[in-house]
């Protein structure tokens, strides 16, 4: 029995030491190139990769850029031109350069350096190289860069662009198509920088794809409202007028409608597939009344959002952050303030004069198929925000919803989940939840769920009455919810039971630490609004090579009145 024990340990330890098979030399190079006007070294780094017992292979993430994970192997060139690794590990490898334009070594993006990756096609995500077997591959890379907001304030006939506190603030005025010409004429480069690197590269991850699938999608499937149509028009208009280059270098065409739809539509990507899963990572309080009396709100309304998701490895979703300041003169409508992004004729981050707080977060979709006759969430909630006021209901607002009802019977192609919610003056219901999708809505009242209390309502990406069985609790249309989700709202909601047992009052400070707890390194921009006082801080990421912290960065206050002034 001993002697078999030895023969067994022996072909144990020199097994695979015998059948090991043995590596070639792995050789890895290319050509960095950039066409704009900046030069400086180039740095290119070779990250390898990790695989799985079963052989799938863990593409680089935006967090191994940003998050301080060491690469494999780093090049340094005097500039532009052709790099070379040699004597590789055998395995799998991405790569990532930069033009270092301060010569620190390190990746900035104040002011943005040229930045690329290798991609296996064009706006594509950073994709990886096979190694396993050794050999020699060729992997080009080319470096991109944003083009910054101007630093000094422009003017166009109805519209403005100024820095208020150190943030972009676009001021329009006038009618649709008035607004929408000074729109593109003030910020074309920019809305074609979003579009580029934040649709096409950071959401559809192909150009190609985009073209075949999305535009098309664009095209067909949605119902624009005449009105949508023509202020689009004229934002391209504007943009042509101003003297921009019009070219979008990955799709080998200039900027046209149908991209401008797209930005507006970013959103509805989702609406592409049948019950589509709920996207991002937005987090929603609202407090009043009981809840905020004795802290500096006084018994008002507050109302605080992180914005997640958006988040692209450039950083364009931070330095092309844009308050918009709306005075649309066609009659009976409400001026409006949004937080957005160069292009958007709408917006799921907005307020009015009145007080209305519109702000999404993703939702899911129930089972069923891609439906025609869309809008997007963006116009509708646009729509609701210039055309209604302090005096909306959950009703009045549900009613204004069903206009937007596509052919599935739901306004939200996509699945969102909003929250609405008004100046408290004593109203049963000043605040609420609408969740929907292509099929349906439902609105949420502040005690259907826990934090059951009739001075507070919270919302993060889940479902919590639209699609939900009481007898299957945790689940929405039979799914469970993304763990994201669930902890995120646990955290808000155990949060807010405690300080309601301890009559905390619940201020901006509360809000700020709300916002703070739920973040999770994905958030570009956060907004807390007092509406009884109509003031809005608002706190943008940083331009530190690193993940989004939003709440925790500098708040910035407003009242609204201040975003429309000097605007013409």
């Amino acid at each position: 029995m001993l002697r078999r024990l030895r023969a067994v340990v022996f072909i144990l330890v020199l097994g695979p030491i015998l059948l090991a098979p043995s590596g070639r030399p792995a050789t890895l190079g290319g050509e960095i190139r950039y066409t704009g006007p900046e030069s400086g070294p180039v740095v290119v780094q070779a990250y390898s990769l990790r695989v799985t017992a079963e052989g799938s292979v863990w593409r680089l993430t935006k967090a191994d850029v940003l998050g301080g994970r060491e690469a494999a192997r780093t090049a340094s060139l005097p500039g532009r031109g052709e790099y070379r690794f040699l004597d590789l590990e055998n395995g799998y490898y991405s790569l990532v350069a930069f033009m270092d334009l301060d010569g620190d070594g390190a990746l900035d993006f104040d002011p943005p350096e040229p930045l690329g990756w290798y991609a296996a096609e064009l706006g594509g995500w950073i994709d990886s190289v096979d190694l396993s077997g050794g050999g020699d591959r060729r992997a080009d890379i080319v470096l991109r860069k944003p083009r910054r907001f101007p630093a000094d304030d422009r003017r166009a006939e109805h519209g403005a662009l100024r820095w208020l506190k150190g943030l972009p603030v676009l001021q329009v005025h006038g009618t649709a198509e008035e607004r929408g010409f000074a729109h593109g004429y003030l910020v074309g480069e920019q809305i074609i920088d979003f579009f580029e690197f934040y649709v096409l590269e950071d959401s559809w991850r192909s150009a190609r794809r985009y073209e075949a699938e999305f535009a098309p999608f664009l095209e067909s499937h949605f119902d624009y409202s005449p009105e949508y149509l023509a202020e689009a028009d004229a934002v391209v208009r504007g943009m042509e007028a101003s003297g921009i280059d019009m070219t979008v270098p990955w799709l080998g065409r200039e900027f046209r409608r149908v991209d401008l739809l797209a930005i507006n539509a970013y959103i509805e990507r989702r609406a592409t597939q049948p019950s589509a899963a709920a996207g991002g990572g937005c987090s929603q309080f609202a407090f009043w009344g009981q809840a905020t009396e004795g802290s500096d709100v006084g018994g008002g309304l507050i109302a605080g959002r992180n914005m997640d998701g958006e988040v692209d490895l450039r950083k364009v979703t931070v330095t092309h952050f844009l308050l918009f300041a709306v005075d649309p003169s066609e009659p009976g409508r409400r001026r409006w303030v949004s937080a957005m992004w160069p292009g958007f004729v709408g917006t799921i981050s907005g307020i009015n004069e009145e007080g209305l707080y519109s702000m999404e977060n993703a939702g899911g979709t129930g089972p069923g198929p891609v439906v025609d006759g869309l809008t997007p969430c963006s116009w509708v909630q646009r729509f609701i925000l210039e055309n209604a006021g302090k005096e909306s209901t959950p009703e009045s607002i549900g009613e204004m919803i069903d206009r937007f009802r596509s052919a599935g019977g739901g306004a939200f192609g996509a699945g969102s989940i909003i929250l609405w919610a008004v100046p408290y003056e004593g109203q049963p219901v000043p605040a609420f939840v609408s969740e929907g999708d292509r099929f349906g809505t439902a609105i949420r009242l502040p005690t259907d769920v826990a934090p059951a209390s009739p001075c507070d309502i919270m919302a993060t990406n889940h479902h919590l009455v639209y699609g939900v069985d009481p007898d299957r609790a945790g689940l929405y249309f039979g799914k469970e919810p993304s763990f994201s989700s669930q902890w995120r709202y646990e955290t808000g909601m155990n949060t807010v039971e405690a300080w309601t047992r301890q009559r905390k009052p619940l201020g901006t400070t509360e809000m700020r630490w709300l916002l703070e707890s739920v973040a999770h390194g994905t958030t570009e921009y956060s907004v807390i609004f007092r509406a009884n006082e109509m003031s809005v801080d608002v706190a943008v990421d940083d331009l530190a090579a690193d993940l989004w912290d939003a709440p925790y960065q500098r708040w910035v206050s407003y009242e609204f009145e201040e975003l429309f002034a000097g605007g013409g």
